[in-house]
């Protein structure tokens, strides 16, 4: 059935070709209007020879067909009534050669789907059948099929004033033909309910979900129940602002097996997500990203992994947890909002970091790949395992030398998923719950209006069972806020921490305060004061620190930003950590057209004490990056970077780029790019050169043709790259 369907779906193509040259020719009444599509076809052609340091040499050569029909129906059969259906038609044909040994390997897909929604102001119901189909076929090989079938239901309700309620029920059937490799079924029922009332907040969300594995006779129920309650509210002419919030979890698994073999996954749930773009990942503490956890797998979470631009971004991209208590994870899913084929989604290495107190990480384990999909868009990361309150894995945007890459610019990040992996020996027969409590409150009240003086309580309570994992921390704050004059501001906070951790006291005294100058408008200077004095179990856990900020725009495109401070920390272990910290950036736009941007940093870091040997360390970074955009169609880069560690050898990078698009509003564009990166760390240097021509035949058609040459130069190999590649698309 799909090599019919392949094979009609390729004979469509000159016919709709013909249909998209001629506008005009049919005329769609009716249903038919809301009739679209797309055909397209890629042609690859890649070729590549490696001569490694021992003058062995490797060659390699792939060509790549790829057919695709793309077919969408979106219609109101009734004015409340939608019908949304279409299918997809793909075929792959891979024909690989690597010096005497060739390969071929046939994939082809179909996903048809179908689905009708009902919906109006007070309530929304759908009904969906979703089916994807995926035949490879390697030359002299087993030939393999695996099928997967869905069945989709929701209903919504939405009362004006009322809790609404959402439901949803999935059945999903995987499997292959002959039901020898995977047969599995899935049952998913999910229910969230939510409530607003002047200030008041109630939410309800559970899930039941039943799956069973017929070959390994695994069978795998879980059910959870989460509550949250929540109110805040302001007092006595807003002199005292309250919140106070109760959450509480209730995951039940119970596992069946005749055998002992395999592996059962448990989710952890943190309480917060966490991200950031930067490139130091031991000393870099992640900022909240609530839409990282937030169950939502389609929408993006504000993480682009993609090829950036000539010029872009490439630093590394951290996603990590809070899960307010130690925890053990193994293996983490990282979600993202479209499929990728396997060229593109083995080039993303992989690194897990752990931490407690999201300044200090520690590296755990690199993977080089991660297993992706096939029926769901998300990173497979298994690792040996890491027991800690903050978890995070890193990952660096696609390179430029990726073939293909050009064709993913963006791939955005929508969730992390964390897990505990246990065999199924040790959890066979058994019935697993876990109740975890998290109350928090906070009360805050205004003393004096001039200066602003204002009283903090807090209280955060969290309790896990049966585990008895417990932790509390009831916290008194008093924050002062003045400005002295037009020039001068300042603010300060005191506060006292009494709780539990880990089965052990831990008092704690915190400050900050800061001063901010601001004598011009051009010229802002800020004086930051910090500190924990920090008791758990009678081990000492301090940090102070003192820092100067500087904002100054010394003339009109001459921005100077000048840091530096001091930390002084000391750790339970009796180790002690100081570090200085420098850092000078600077941003000159001499010309609209010309941007000059130079960055300096310098850190010294002295350690003593503990069960580490003494050191003393330290690191100097400098980047000077010039772009110049002469007039619209062309864009030049030049960046510098060098990097100097104690005892280390000096590191230099060097980037160089040209971007050239004469023709960029023309039916008939024409685009230059090249690109050329040196490090003196193995003495690594790659050149790419990509000219690419896009001609658009109608408003609905276009084909696009690129060349990629990449050049390799390293002490250990020389690699010499050619992809062609060859896009056509019709739009219906």
């Amino acid at each position: 059935m799909l090599n019919k369907a392949l094979r009609f779906a390729l004979c469509a193509l000159p016919i709709l070709l013909i249909l998209t040259l001629l506008p005009g020719v049919v005329c769609a009444q009716g249903i038919i209007q809301g009739f679209s599509g797309n055909v397209e076809f890629n042609y690859s052609l890649f070729s590549s020879k490696t001569k490694l340091s021992t003058g062995e040499t490797v060659k390699t050569e792939s060509t790549t067909y790829n057919p695709r029909v793309t077919l969408n129906l979106n219609t109101n059969i009734f004015p409340n009534l939608k019908l949304d259906a279409g299918a997809l038609f793909e075929g792959y044909l891979t024909k690989t050669k690597i010096e005497d040994t060739s390969s071929k390997v046939t994939t082809m897909s179909m996903r048809p789907y179908i689905n009708l929604t009902l919906d109006n102001p007070l309530y929304k119901a759908s009904v969906g059948y979703y089916r994807r189909q995926e035949k490879i076929d390697v030359e002299d090989g087993e030939k393999l099929t695996v099928i997967r079938d869905e069945y989709i239901g929701n209903f919504n309700w939405r009362p004006e004033g009322f809790p609404s309620i959402e439901t949803q029920f999935i059945r999903r059937n995987t499997y292959d033909q002959d039901k020898s490799i995977i047969d599995t079924t899935q049952d998913y029922i999910s229910l969230v309910s939510r409530y607003d009332y002047k200030g008041l907040e109630l939410r309800y969300w559970g899930t039941y979900d039943n799956s069973k594995n017929d070959l390994d006779k695994l069978e795998t129920r879980n059910i959870t129940h989460y509550g949250r309650a929540g109110y805040s509210k302001s007092f006595f002419d807003r002199r005292i602002y309250m919140s106070t919030t109760y959450e509480i979890t209730r995951q039940e698994t119970k596992i069946s097996a005749e055998g002992i073999g395999g592996e059962v996954d448990f989710q952890v749930f943190p309480i917060s997500g966490l991200s950031s773009i930067d490139n130091t990942p031991l000393d870099d503490p992640l900022l909240p990203n609530p839409a990282l956890i937030d169950g939502n797998v389609v929408v993006s979470a504000g993480i682009n992994i993609g090829r950036p631009p000539l010029g872009g971004d490439f630093n590394a991209r951290n996603m990590g947890f809070d899960f307010f208590n130690p925890v053990e994870v193994n293996k983490i899913l990282v979600w993202v909002d479209r499929e990728l084929p396997p060229d593109i989604a083995n080039s993303f290495g992989w690194r897990v970091y752990v931490s407690t107190d999201n300044l200090i990480w520690t590296f755990a384990e690199a993977l080089f790949s991660a297993p992706f999909g096939p029926f769901q868009n998300s990173f497979e990361i298994k690792f040996s395992g890491v027991t800690a309150r903050y978890v995070k894995v890193t990952t660096t945007p696609l390179s430029n030398i990726v073939p293909g890459s050009d064709a993913f610019p963006n791939i955005f990040i929508t969730e992390i998923q964390a897990f505990t992996r246990r065999p199924v020996s040790e959890v066979k027969g058994q019935k697993i719950t876990t109740t975890t409590h998290n109350y928090t409150l906070d009360v805050k009240s205004r003393i004096l209006n001039i200066p602003t003086l204002f009283h903090e309580l807090n209280y955060i309570y969290y309790r896990q069972d049966p585990d008895g994992n417990l932790r509390y921390t009831l916290s008194n704050a008093l924050s002062l806020d003045h400005r002295f004059s037009r020039i001068f501001s300042g603010r300060a906070r005191v506060a006292y921490e009494y709780g539990e951790e880990e089965k052990e006291k831990r008092t704690a005294y915190i400050y900050n305060a800061s001063i901010d100058a601001t004598p011009l408008n051009t010229l802002r200077d800020t004086l930051v004061f910090s500190g924990r004095f920090e008791e758990i179990g009678g081990r000492p856990n301090n940090n102070n620190s003192i820092f100067l900020y500087n904002t100054a725009q010394l003339y009109k495109g001459l921005d100077v930003n000048l840091n530096l401070g001091y930390s002084f920390s000391k750790r339970e272990t009796g180790e002690k950590i100081n570090e200085g910290r420098i850092n000078l950036i600077t941003n000159i736009i001499p010309h609209p057209s010309m941007n000059i941007a130079l960055d300096y940093s310098y850190t010294n870091t002295s350690q003593s004490g503990g069960d580490s040997p003494s050191s003393l360390t330290y690191t100097q970074r400098g980047s000077l990056t010039i772009s110049y955009t002469p007039f619209r169609t062309l864009f030049l880069l030049g960046s510098v970077e060098v990097v100097a560690d104690k005892g280390q050898k000096t590191l230099m990078t060097q980037e160089y780029g040209i971007n050239w698009s004469p023709f960029p509003d023309g039916a008939l564009r024409f685009n230059l790019t090249y690109n050329e990166n040196y490090w003196t760390e193995n003495h690594k240097k790659e050149r790419i050169f990509t000219p690419s021509i896009r001609y658009d035949i109608t408003k609905k058609s276009y084909i696009n043709v690129s060349y990629n040459m990449i050049r390799s130069r390293s002490d250990t190999q020389k690699t010499d790259s050619n992809f062609f590649n060859v896009n056509l698309r019709i739009f219906f």
